[in-house]
């Protein structure tokens, strides 16, 4: 956990900035740097939730009734520690869909002929000035995408949230 704390002493652009000029520009870098990036978030929070998890009435009613780990781990932990973690994964994927647009933008991430939103605007930012749809296309484009994710996150976090779905039986 203290290399995962490492991470977090840098802002998720500058991290992946510097890991993708390691690595260098291309598609596999930039995926690679985006998943460091946000790694940090996924291991504290799972991290968090299970701990906190643990203690509770009803894991220990559990152990107390004979169940072994395996079925703590499948039956208790895991479905009342994921949505958490959805809602955050929801979120991080409208960070990266901005943060692999920046990264493209700059130059630094997939390469032509790949498509990518921020390459889009990075090679025809010259004509921004006397054609501008040519910027704000790729950029709705990609806000389209960030808010579509989040309508199909919202949809799957009601159908994951264990209280919810107790409430209907």
């Amino acid at each position: 956990m203290a290399a995962i704390d490492l991470t977090w002493c840098f802002p998720e652009i500058l991290l992946a900035l510097l890991l993708v000029v390691m690595m260098g520009p291309g598609s596999i870098s930039t995926m690679l740097a985006i998943a460091i990036a946000y790694l940090a978030q996924f291991a504290r929070l799972t991290r968090t939730q299970i701990a906190r998890l643990r203690g509770a009435t009803f894991v220990e009613a559990s152990r107390s009734m004979g169940a072994g780990p395996t079925h703590i781990w499948l039956r208790r932990l895991r479905p009342n520690a994921i949505a958490p973690i959805v809602i955050v994964a929801i979120l991080t994927v409208g960070n990266a869909i901005l943060l692999e647009a920046t990264l493209g933008f700059f130059g630094m991430g997939a390469q032509p002929p790949v498509p990518s939103w921020g390459g889009m605007m990075n090679a025809d930012s010259v004509q921004m000035f006397t054609v501008p749809w040519v910027i704000i296309c790729p950029g709705a484009g990609s806000a389209l995408s960030v808010i579509a994710i989040n309508l199909l996150g919202g949809g799957l976090l009601r159908g994951l949230d264990v209280r919810h779905r107790a409430s209907k039986v």
